[in-house]
């Protein structure tokens, strides 16, 4: 009788069967703490018109030994972004480590030794940057890249896209792994760099017999002791040439001497599908590999813990989806990331290991969503609370919650019994478990802290006033808060505020005149580059001045964003109205987010979207910086459309190019008596032409070439802006540029090497 029923409807039977299956193995006791919210102060990622605070934090730690609390901020680049304090709050060290957004620090005991990870590179590459060394060096006055190291080019495997529904709006979290781990005295970095507590640091090898995992884990923790550490991973359902071949879920290693303890498999759950954005660009997609070569099932193990001395490990697993990428994208350019792992939104599995990896409870979590797991001091109860993403600025915040309204908390018994569901006024923003009992120290976005009895009561509660990173110290007597508009909290035990301080903001250095233009007599500017850049990630801004309005062509900036503003206000403009941008790489979209967030809108071709909202940072090629949505989207969709539109009270005209990107496109603007055609990547002077920047695919440069030479030079730009610079004689450099292009694709080939 079952087959005989509709498809739809036997799929629904199925799943309420499922559901219901779940449930019963896990009774439930639901506790709410306060009466909910009417509104929650959780931002769509959408939002605009908010402003990331100067010093917004990001991430806390509290040393062993309880003798340093360590922050991290979303301070740019002219500012300290990685402070040390004294338990009783004086400042001990502070500094700005570039580039930008420390999503990780730690100090260990002692003091001697400090690690921050931070969410971006300073070079060109995309891998995230992990300092670490003596604090006197790394938080000193000279800062040295001796101290400096990139994420592993395989930490791809290390970040993962939670999301449902629409492409463009459902997917707009991208959560990252630890950069590294650490217990009292150590700290890893894969995928084989050991630190100790005085700084000194250690290349881990095959011959000393003293590896730990070798290649990069999704997520990783370590016992309180020090003396083991959990790696959980992402594995393919099916191996994949070229990818790590991991087959487990968790491993479990021992520290000092480091050794492998045990393993477990992964499970076989099934992920809900993927939608497929390249099915919206049917003419682009016949010339332009938008869609994956493979979309292969996997799992995810998207939360891991381990309590104090080993004998209790926790993971929630994930199915997922990794969209692979075999080679290049556009002609011979071929990003370095090549695999994005989905993971559908869906009921995590959790699975709850002994010291030596038997398996005591495994079973579906009550509700959807992505969850983190924890262990305190009961080694028999875990504690499952709603996941967060570093969203680096998007809708102005720090962090954000995945899913909404993610309010509730779970106590789940290792041993067959009910568990508690603790239901919040409003979303969870962190939990921090107390290492000597069961309670835990609740972070929501009311702005206040609460404080939850191992039975799901509420025992005190502070009013913080901000959503806030938490962390107890290892003693249990205090923790540590830092909310996301820069204030630091001790807190007692029982739910008092020790002290408290405002983390001190320094504006960026006052410009003595106002900036000039880039050229006499045009209203347009550089924005983006500060001294000492960081490359791809203060790349130029060209802003359109109009009254007190501006519009900008591309945003590439993160660290050097205030430095930006401050030229912004000495010209007399108050607000940023549009982006115009000329094409999706990172150095050209990478602050997208941030100017977006305070009311810029985005104008690109519908195209850019995939780039900007699906597939970064696969093809963006520079920083893994967070989804932005396309604002304004342009009906530009064969190479040479062209379209008008109005931005910030100025005319524009948009010509498509695409070929060093999918979405490159040329702006027009007429003003102050000049032609000015913004044309991003398109070509510099020799040896460079656009064969060159279309990645040596000459049939897409003579697609390109011919628009140029029909559609834009008839124009008669008097002045050009490339994505890197200027050239005042626009004309004579196109007629140049068009010139070399030809002879390139008139030249034979060259001869292949026998």
């Amino acid at each position: 009788m079952f087959r005989t029923l509709p498809p739809a409807f036997r799929a629904f039977l199925l799943l309420a069967v499922l559901f219901g299956n779940a449930r019963a193995q896990l009774e439930v006791r639901d506790v709410q703490v306060g009466p909910p919210t009417a509104t929650s102060r959780v931002p769509l990622a959408t939002a605009q018109d908010r402003v990331l605070a100067p010093q917004a934090i990001s991430a806390v730690d509290w040393s062993a030994d309880g003798k340093v609390i360590t922050v991290g901020t979303m301070a740019f680049s002219h500012d300290a972004n990685v402070w040390q304090f004294d338990p009783d709050g004086a400042v001990i060290a502070k500094r700005n480590l570039p580039p930008w957004a420390p999503m990780q620090v730690a100090t260990l005991a002692g003091g001697n030794a400090v690690a921050a990870g931070m969410a971006y590179s300073r070079v060109t590459s995309p891998e995230p940057t992990v300092w670490l060394g003596p604090s006197d060096a790394v938080l000193g006055a000279a800062l040295k890249d001796e101290f400096a190291e990139s994420d592993p080019r395989e930490g791809e495997q290390a970040r993962w896209r939670p999301g449902a529904g629409d492409w463009r709006t459902g997917w707009l979290a991208s959560q990252f792994g630890e950069l590294f781990v650490h217990g009292p005295d150590w700290v890893f970095k894969p995928p084989g760099l050991m630190m100790d507590a005085d700084g000194h640091r250690q290349r881990l090898s095959y011959d000393d017999k003293n590896q730990l995992p070798t290649h990069r884990a999704l997520r990783m923790a370590a016992s309180a002791d020090g003396k083991r550490a959990v790696f959980g991973w992402i594995t393919f359902a099916n191996p994949q040439a070229g990818y790590p071949t991991e087959r487990n879920a968790v491993s479990v290693w021992e520290v000092r001497p480091n050794r492998s303890l045990w393993t477990a498999a992964a499970s076989s759950d099934e992920a809900p599908p993927l939608p497929n954005p390249a099915a919206d660009f049917p003419e682009m997609a016949k010339n332009f590999r938008m869609e994956a070569d493979a979309v292969v099932p996997a799992a995810a193990t998207a939360a891991v813990a381990i309590n104090a001395d080993g004998t209790r490990v926790a993971v929630i697993e994930y199915a997922a989806w990794v969209w692979l990428r075999r080679g290049p994208a556009i002609g011979k350019w071929d990003p370095p990331i090549h695999a994005l792992n989905f993971v559908p939104k869906q009921r995590g599995r959790l699975r709850v290991f002994d010291g030596s990896g038997r398996e005591l409870r495994n079973l579906l979590l009550p509700a959807e969503g992505m969850f983190e797991v924890g262990l305190g001091g009961d080694p028999d109860v875990v504690t499952c609370w709603p996941s967060s993403w570093f969203a680096r600025g998007v809708a102005g915040s720090v962090w954000l919650p995945v899913d909404a309204p993610a309010r509730t908390l779970y106590r789940i018994p290792v041993k067959e019994g009910p568990a508690v569901a603790v239901s919040f006024p409003d979303a969870v923003a962190d939990c921090a478990l107390h290492p000597a009992d069961g309670r835990a120290l609740v972070s929501c976005w009311d702005g206040q802290a609460y404080w939850i009895d191992p039975d799901g009561r509420e025992s005190a509660h502070l009013v913080l006033s901000a959503p806030a990173r938490v962390a107890w110290q290892s003693d249990g007597m205090h923790a540590v808060a830092g909310t996301a508009d820069g204030r630091l909290f001790s807190l007692t035990g029982d739910g008092k505020v020790a002290w408290q301080k405002t983390i001190a903001a320094t504006e960026p250095p006052a410009l003595e005149k106002p900036p000039e233009p880039v050229l006499p007599g045009l209203p347009i500017y550089q924005g983006g580059r500060i001294p000492k850049s960081e490359h791809a990630y203060v790349g130029d801004i060209w802003v359109i001045k109009n009254g007190s309005d501006a519009v900008f062509v591309d945003a590439g900036g993160t660290s050097g964003v205030a430095t930006t503003e401050a030229r912004l206000r000495a010209l007399g403009i108050h607000r940023v109205t549009h982006i115009l941008q000329t094409h999706t790489h990172g150095d050209h979209c990478g602050g997208d987010q941030l100017w977006r967030a305070t009311g810029a809108r985005v104008v690109a071709p519908k195209s850019a979207a995939l780039s900007l909202t699906w597939l970064m940072p696969m093809l963006t090629d520079y920083g893994i910086f967070p989804p932005c949505p396309l604002d304004m989207p342009l009906p530009l969709t064969r190479v040479g459309d062209e379209t008008e539109f109005e931005a910030g009270g100025l005319k524009f005209g948009a010509l498509f190019v695409p070929g060093h990107s999918f979405d490159l496109t040329i702006y027009k603007i007429e003003i102050a008596g000049r032609r000015v055609a913004f044309t991003g990547d398109l070509g510099f002077e020799a040896p460079s032409d656009i064969v060159h920047r279309c990645w040596g695919d000459a049939e897409k440069a003579r697609a390109v070439v011919a628009v140029i030479r029909d559609q834009l030079l008839p124009w008669k730009p008097d002045v050009v802006f490339t994505g890197h610079g200027v050239r005042p004689a626009g004309m004579a450099f196109l007629n140049d540029l068009v010139r070399r292009t030809e002879e390139t694709l008139a030249a034979p080939p060259p001869k292949k090497a026998p």
